[in-house]
């Protein structure tokens, strides 16, 4: 890897907790919930839409 090179991690998240990163001046993410034990960044922007659409469907 370049020194210059940029890896670009995302996280899929619900609406409540995207209203917790607005909130914060998208400055930080809120803590875990306690059935979130792991913080699971994907690389791939397709897969992190595919997660936020299909496993955050409850929230």
């Amino acid at each position: 890897m370049q020194k210059n090179d940029v890896t670009f991690l995302y996280r899929p998240v619900g609406q409540s907790e995207l209203k917790l990163i607005e909130d914060s001046g998208w400055k930080k993410f809120p803590p875990r919930l306690a059935q979130q034990p792991i913080f699971y960044p994907v690389m791939n922007e397709e897969y992190a839409i595919q997660i936020a659409r299909d496993w955050n469907v409850p929230a």
